[in-house]
């Protein structure tokens, strides 16, 4: 199983009342997350250049210094002393800026909170988590500080291989302990080889469990990790997964995100995108393959 590591991080910023709950978050959890570099940044949008001022880059400069200089006071309120820091105020659209960076920059990691009730609309996390070709972890407004139990939904596919080796990184890092859940179906036209539901679910059990035995062996994985099989029934996989981190107080969920390699569409399978936008308190991590539509979002970038 490839590795999957977080030694880079960049930490995004808006300047809101979020920073707070995102710093809180990444000052406890850097070390289980095996970060060892963080870049905060804050982007702001452009002013219209065209307007020709004296002393406007003065002013621009002097603006861009004021915000970092407040910036740089609300980070020294948390802990990062272990780790290699610096704080970026760049003029320019925040998603534009974000994804150049990570492109650029080579990070493993980018870190965004998620807002509920706090002002914003959400946009530009939206925009990074499509497209963003680095792993991406969104901190929830009103998360629980902790990092005890960590659910990561698998279907034994390369994707949520990956997904499970980054948990299993953190959790040796970390007192947290990982659990896995798998999501079956029954096929539709079960009745017509005689069988219930409920024997039909069974069957299909017995084969999640065969194809969970393969996936531990292919990746190299210690039998210890606990996995809750359930069918799907009626019920949808987001609905599922979310309840179950509810009952099994799970304080991070890691999930897989499949890149798309048409242009027109979006860079964030349907599942992980409604797993990052749902509305919940429990934080987000989209563990993406190295390299995965970097290709597709450098062109993207350059037009």
């Amino acid at each position: 199983m490839a590795e999957v590591s977080f030694k880079k991080a960049l930490v995004a910023l808006d300047a809101t009342l979020m920073d707070g709950f995102v710093l809180e978050y990444v000052s406890k959890f850097y070390k289980s997350f095996g970060i060892e570099e963080i870049i905060f940044l804050h982007a702001i949008k452009e002013i219209d250049t065209r307007i020709e001022i004296d002393g406007y880059e003065d002013a621009e400069t002097n603006v861009l210094d004021e915000i970092k200089e407040k910036l740089t006071y609300k980070v020294s309120q948390y802990d990062f002393k272990d780790s290699k820091t610096e704080i970026v105020v760049k003029h320019g659209s925040p998603a534009g800026i974000i994804l150049k960076d990570a492109v650029e920059s080579s990070f493993d990691l980018i870190v965004m909170g998620r807002k509920r009730s706090l002002g914003g609309s959400g946009i530009v996390s939206s925009h990074i988590a499509r497209k963003s070709p680095t792993s991406i972890l969104f901190v929830t407004q009103n998360m629980n500080p902790s990092l005890r139990n960590i659910l990561v939904p698998v279907d034994f596919s390369e994707h949520s291989s990956l997904a499970t080796h980054a948990g299993v990184n953190i959790e040796k890092h970390s007192n947290a302990k990982l659990s896995l859940i798998n999501i079956y179906d029954v096929p539709l036209g079960y009745y017509k080889m005689g069988k219930t539901y409920e024997e039909f679910a069974e069957i299909m059990e017995g084969h999640a469990k065969n194809d969970f035995e393969l996936f531990l062996k292919s990746n190299e994985l210690d039998t210890k990790y606990p996995c809750h099989f359930t069918v799907r029934g009626s019920n949808s996989k987001i609905d599922i997964v979310f309840e179950h981190a509810l009952e099994s107080r799970s304080d991070l969920i890691i999930i897989g995100s499949q890149g798309r390699t048409n242009a027109s569409a979006v860079l964030l399978g349907s599942f992980a995108e409604k797993m990052v936008f749902r509305d919940t308190d429990i934080p987000v991590l989209i563990v993406k393959k190295e390299g995965e539509n970097m290709s597709l979002l450098q062109a993207l970038l350059s037009l």
